[in-house]
């Protein structure tokens, strides 16, 4: 989004038929999902072969144990009901089987069946977490493959994206070039690693709302001057009262302006198992804003925004985030630019980050001016000011179990399904 013109300062100064694409005719069974997509922490179940199951959820939020049981074994409590395979408070996987019995968060069942997951999977059930699970949660086109629209062109992404009402979108390996606009009440999921979009992708307007894109990479077009890239796209943009987007595994790059600016009144949008970073040294190398200015009235009390298990490196100069308004969560998150500014807290913003690793040399704190406060639990790196606290910050609405800090880099860094479009969607 061009930070001109939404007066930004930058820091100091897409019914089926009508389309070509093809209907996926897909009999889809219980999966379980190893790519912990939901909250940090959390491990799938050790086995039970796909049955009648339903999905276990814990009060952490994350889908654990889909399948693993027989017919007839269910178990309900605190936290989401567990179909043969349970889940304890917290989401934490136990192994699955027939016949689970009632408990506080749902407790084991009996022994499994066998099976494996790869672990380089994600399923088109995984529990949306953050801030876009709360205030009606996000579901984007559902979760009936059966019905799911399968492209290979960047015309029939486009088609699919603004088309009304919900759909799943499934995105073939290979280049995708052009502007991305995604309607209301879409996912859109690359169904392998190699989905690439030279160029950029918009979710935006007032009426945008329940938007899920995942597995992808979006690598925004060159630009050469200072003044060119900030007058040009972001990669990703959310704004202008968009809300409830959940934007997971993500692989974003060389946005001209910025790489996931969020503005103008977005609302309720997580960010998870994500990449940021530049592949060449330009000017302007600004990753991620939250609000364009200290006077974007459309934006006070919004902007309620969830980084989790994500990753800032290579060229990344500033704004991991950097923000103003906003009530922002960082959650074991890695952070390894070498760069000038980490979070820069603005006008009336709060930030909380926690059990986050900062490969860095400098502060993680930047006052912008007027913040309400900020917050550090649980870090570790090389930075400074790690813990550190001022002002009020505001309590998380949701609840999540995080890694350790210490284990964050290693999670967010696997080559299969670590942060960046790594998985195989399970379908």
């Amino acid at each position: 989004m061009n930070e001109r013109a939404r007066s930004i300062d930058h820091d100091a100064l897409l019914l089926l038929g009508m389309y070509s694409s093809r209907l996926w005719s897909l009999a889809i069974p219980p999966v379980l999902f190893a790519c912990s997509s939901g909250d940090p922490g959390t491990s799938p179940g050790s086995g039970g072969s796909a049955g009648t199951g339903g999905i276990s959820v814990g009060t952490g939020g994350q889908i654990a144990g889909v399948g693993g049981s027989s017919a007839g074994g269910s178990s309900s409590g605190v936290g989401g009901s567990s179909t043969g395979g349970a889940t304890a408070s917290g989401g934490t996987t136990q192994t699955g089987g027939a016949g689970g019995s009632e408990a506080s968060g749902g407790a084991p069942g009996g022994s499994g069946g066998g099976g494996s997951v790869d672990p380089g999977q994600i399923s088109i059930t995984d529990a949306v977490p953050g801030f876009a699970s709360v205030e009606g949660g996000t579901t984007g086109g559902g979760t009936d493959l059966g019905t799911a629209i399968a492209v290979s062109t960047m015309s029939e992404l486009q088609d699919a994206a603004k088309t009304s009402g919900s759909a799943i979108i499934l995105v073939e390996p290979g280049t995708y070039a052009g502007s991305l606009n995604v309607t209301s009440d879409k996912t859109i999921i690359g169904t392998l690693p190699g989905v690439m979009i030279q160029g950029n992708v918009s979710i935006s307007g007032s009426g945008v709302s329940n938007v899920i894109v995942r597995n992808l990479a979006i690598r925004g077009n060159p630009c050469a001057t200072y003044d060119e890239c900030k007058a040009g796209a972001d990669a990703v943009y959310v704004g202008n009262g968009a809300h409830h987007v959940w934007l997971d595994h993500l692989d974003i790059s060389d946005g001209q302006d910025g790489n996931c600016d969020t503005t103008q009144g977005a609302d309720y949008i997580t960010v998870s198992w994500t990449k940021f970073y530049y592949t060449y040294d330009k000017e302007h190398r600004f990753s991620n804003l939250i609000a364009g200015s200290d006077d974007e009235p459309n934006s006070v009390g919004k902007l309620h925004i969830t980084y989790m298990n994500s990753d800032w490196g290579e060229r990344v100069d500033t704004r991991q985030p950097r923000g103003r308004f906003g009530n922002i969560h960082m959650l074991n998150n890695y952070h390894h630019t070498g760069g000038g500014q980490i979070h820069g807290v603005g006008k009336d913003m709060a930030l909380i980050a926690e059990h986050c690793f900062y490969d860095e040399g400098i502060s993680i704190w930047t006052d912008m001016g007027s913040p309400r406060g900020w917050k550090g639990v649980g870090n570790e790196g090389t930075a400074s000011d790690l813990n550190a606290t001022l002002g009020t910050v505001f309590t998380i609405p949701y609840s999540y179990t995080p890694l350790p800090a210490s284990e964050v880099v290693a999670a967010v860094t696997k080559a299969e399904c670590g942060a960046g479009n790594t998985c195989t969607l399970q379908h």
